[in-house]
C-alpha cells in the first residue's frame, strides 16, 4: 500500500472518530494536519463519505444541520474541474482547504457537540439550552457587505456602496471610477501633477471594499479599515497608508518600490507600528487596534518590515519574510517582530475568501472577529469557559443568529438585543 493510500485510510478512519465524538485531541490534531496537506481530489470523495454515513444517522438536536451542510457541499461539487487550465492546483487546493475547515465545524455532530475543547476536555450542551435560543434571539443581524466611504482631496466624501457606476470624481490628472463590479479603480488622464493628492477610502464595521490603485496594484480592505494613497504615484517610491486589516496584490516595478506604513489607528495621523517593503508579491497585515498582535502574512513574492523601533528611529533593521511565514509584532512593545516560520496562511486570508477560520482561537478572538463584521458591541458575563479553543470555519454570509446556534454547541449562551450581544460563559 502507497503513502498516499494510506493517507487516506487513516483520513477516513480520523473522519469517522471525529463525527461519532470519539477523537482524542491528538487524533483531531493529525485529522486537522491531513486535511492541510492532502490534495483535493483526495479530500472531497472522503468529505461527501462522511456526509453519506452522516445522512444515515437519526436527527438530533440541530434541524438546520443538514440544510447547512448540504449547502456547502452543493458549493464543492460546483467547483472548477481540477484538469480547467483556468484555476490553478493552488487555488483549488486552498478552497478545499476552507471547504474542509467549514466540514469540521459544521458537519462531524453526531452527538450534537461543536469540536470545541477545553485543557481538561470536550464540552456539549443539552437540547434545552438550544431551545432556549427563541428567547435569547430577540432578532437578527445581517452579515456585512461591500461598504465604504472614499474622502476626496478637499475633504468631501463619497459613500461607495450607493453611487452608481462610472466616473466619481477627477483628481488632478486622475479620473476615479466605480466599475461594474463594484470596485474602485483609478486610471491616469495624462501629464503628471505637480504635488501629490491624496484620497482615503474607509471600510465601517460590517463593511469591506477593493480598490485599484493608480498602478494597477490591487487591495481588499476588511470591516474597520482605512487606506491612505495617492491618485497618481510619481517619484521613486510608491507608498500607501493603512490602519486595520487588507490584503495585497501588488504590481511588479522594480523602479519604484511599494511601501505600505501601517498606523494604530488613523492613517497618517497616528502611531506608525512598523513598514513593509514589497516589490511583486501577495500579502495580508492586519494591525487593528483591539488586537494585541500586528500580523504581516505573506503569500506570495517577498517583502522586508522595519519594526516599531526602526521606524521611530530611523534605524536600518529589517526583517525578511518569506512565502508562508508571518511576522508578528506586539502592539504594547518596542520588541524586535518575531517570524512564524510555517504561518496558518489560511487563517490569515480567509475573511478575503468569505470565511472565517478558526485555528486554536478563544471565545474572545472569536466574538472581536464577529464584532467588526457584523458591527455588534460585545459583552461578557462569567469565566467559566475562557480557556475554550475552537477549529474549523464558518462562511460570512451567514446571519449572526445561525454562527451562534453553531457556536452554541460548545456550551457558550449568546443573548442577541439589536446591535447588543452578550456572550454567557
Amino acid at each position: 500500500m502507497g503513502n498516499q493510500d494510506r493517507s487516506v485510510e487513516r483520513l477516513d478512519h480520523l473522519m469517522e472518530g471525529y463525527r461519532t465524538n470519539t477523537c482524542t485531541r491528538a487524533e483531531m490534531e493529525e485529522l486537522f494536519q491531513l486535511l492541510r496537506e492532502l490534495d483535493g481530489n483526495v479530500l472531497l470523495p472522503s468529505l461527501q463519505g462522511q456526509w453519506e454515513e452522516a445522512g444515515r444517522m437519526p436527527a438530533t438536536g440541530s434541524p438546520d444541520w443538514g440544510v447547512l451542510f448540504g449547502a456547502m457541499m452543493d458549493q464543492a461539487v460546483a467547483l472548477e474541474p481540477m484538469g480547467k487550465a483556468a484555476v490553478t492546483r493552488r487555488r483549488l487546493k486552498r478552497r478545499i482547504r476552507l471547504l474542509a475547515a467549514s466540514f469540521c465545524l459544521l458537519l462531524l455532530l453526531g452527538g450534537s457537540a461543536i469540536i470545541v475543547y477545553r485543557m481538561s476536555g470536550r464540552t456539549r450542551v443539552g437540547p434545552s439550552r438550544i431551545l432556549s435560543q427563541a428567547h435569547r434571539f430577540k432578532n437578527d443581524v445581517q452579515p456585512g457587505g461591500n461598504k465604504a466611504i472614499l474622502t476626496l482631496s478637499d475633504g468631501s466624501s463619497i459613500v461607495l456602496d450607493s453611487a452608481g457606476d462610472g466616473t466619481l470624481s477627477t483628481q488632478g490628472n486622475t479620473r476615479v471610477l466605480k466599475l461594474a463590479d463594484g470596485r474602485l479603480a483609478y486610471r491616469a488622464l495624462h501629464g503628471a501633477d505637480a504635488e501629490p493628492i491624496y484620497n482615503t477610502i474607509s471600510t465601517p464595521k460590517g463593511g469591506q471594499y477593493q480598490v485599484e490603485l493608480p498602478d494597477g496594484s490591487k487591495v481588499w480592505l476588511d470591516a474597520n479599515s482605512s487606506l491612505r494613497f495617492p491618485t497618481a504615484f510619481g517619484g521613486k517610491q510608491r507608498e500607501v497608508q493603512l490602519s486595520g486589516e487588507a490584503f495585497f496584490e501588488i504590481s511588479g516595478d522594480a523602479r519604484r518600490p511599494f511601501q505600505v506604513s501601517v498606523f494604530s489607528r488613523e492613517p497618517g495621523r497616528s502611531e506608525e507600528l512598523q513598514k513593509v517593503h514589497v516589490l511583486g508579491t501577495q500579502f495580508n497585515v492586519m494591525a487593528y487596534a483591539d488586537e494585541q498582535l500586528v500580523k504581516t502574512t505573506l503569500i506570495e513574492g517577498g517583502v522586508m518590515i522595519d519594526d516599531k523601533a526602526a521606524v521611530a528611529s530611523s534605524l536600518q533593521s529589517s526583517f525578511e519574510l518569506r512565502p508562508g511565514e508571518q511576522a508578528q509584532l506586539h502592539r504594547d512593545h518596542a520588541s524586535t517582530i518575531q517570524v512564524v516560520n510555517d504561518a496558518d496562511v489560511d487563517a490569515a486570508v480567509a475573511w478575503k475568501n468569505g470565511y472565517f477560520d478558526f485555528n486554536k482561537a478563544d471565545i474572545q478572538t472569536i466574538m472581536r472577529q464577529l464584532s467588526r463584521w457584523y458591527d455588534i458591541e460585545v459583552s461578557f458575563r462569567g469565566e467559566a469557559s475562557r480557556d475554550k479553543v475552537y477549529f474549523g470555519g464558518l462562511q460570512r454570509n451567514l446571519p449572526l443568529s445561525s454562527v451562534f446556534n453553531i457556536l452554541e454547541r460548545s456550551g457558550v449562551l449568546f443573548s442577541i438585543d439589536g446591535k447588543k450581544v452578550v456572550v454567557n460563559l
